[in-house]
């Protein structure tokens, strides 16, 4: 924080904008660049062509479509009719929201926030489901980006509801939309975490500030709400209390070189250090 505060001030004095910073810069002039898959720790990366660092992950479309070569059927015909006209990764995010738009729903109708809580686990355990038809997909932790395995290891160390991590980590390691936000919110956590569910909110507090797009803006709002009410749940609170202080935060913690690769995004990313 003290880092954070003279790097501030320095930026102001010194008239820094956000176009003064480095950023992923292909996508200026063409669709798309060449890139070399490699490893680094273990961890897949790409090289692309003309870009200052690497990026890591790798694009995994057939994920997000359906294969015509795949027929992927669950015991739901509701969620069957939607992995015919897309991929399972995009129907679970799909269903996850929906979870939460569900919970949102009831809270305005002022049901009971008990009843809430348990109807939405069933739901949640339904919508995790979907986790099955990813099995053969999802990215060994080994080769994880940083950030990834860091979540992956402290959720393993404690040893409970193994899906939510398979399902955490699937999305932060396939979406780096929803991974660069985990690891920008991380640098809000301070030294000393006394109460770190006030921490997780003002972190989604600041990640709310700095969305660009209102419809994302909404979708943290969204979420900041469920999490709040999940957080009166006795179990989830000790879950989650257990996992915070398991994870080291400077390993998820955002870099400069995804500072670089998150400036091509519709964020604020910088607007820790300088002004917007």
């Amino acid at each position: 924080m003290i880092k954070r505060f003279f790097l501030k001030l320095f930026y102001r004095i010194t008239h820094k904008t956000p176009s003064d910073f480095d950023m992923v810069s292909y996508w200026k002039t063409k669709d798309f660049v060449e890139a070399k898959l490699t490893t680094k720790d273990g961890a897949t990366l790409m090289v692309m062509e003309g870009e200052k660092y690497p990026m890591w992950g790798f694009p995994r479309g057939h994920l997000l479509v359906p294969q015509s070569h795949t027929n992927y059927t669950i015991g739901n015909e509701e969620l069957n009719a939607r992995l015919k006209q897309y991929g399972p990764f995009s129907v679970l995010k799909h269903e996850i929201k929906q979870v939460f738009n569900v919970c949102w729903d009831k809270l305005e109708r002022h049901v009971p926030k008990e009843q809430i809580i348990k109807e939405g686990k069933v739901q949640l355990h339904e919508a995790f489901k979907l986790v099955e038809l990813l099995k053969y997909d999802l990215v060994p932790s080994h080769k994880m980006c940083p950030a990834v395995r860091e979540i992956h290891r402290a959720w393993t160390t404690i040893g409970t509801y193994l899906e939510m991590r398979d399902v955490l980590c699937l999305l932060l390691q396939e979406d780096d939309g929803y991974r660069y936000r985990v690891q920008w919110m991380a640098i809000w956590i301070p030294w000393i975490r006394w109460n770190p569910a006030k921490i997780l909110d003002y972190g989604l507090k600041m990640v709310e500030r700095a969305e660009v797009i209102g419809d994302m803006k909404r979708k943290i709002k969204l979420l900041r709400r469920i999490l709040s009410l999940a957080m009166e749940d006795p179990r989830i609170k000790s879950l989650f209390l257990r996992f915070f202080k398991e994870v080291s935060w400077k390993k998820v913690r955002i870099t400069e070189q995804d500072r670089y690769h998150m400036r091509g995004k519709y964020f604020k990313v910088d607007c820790d250090v300088i002004e917007y």
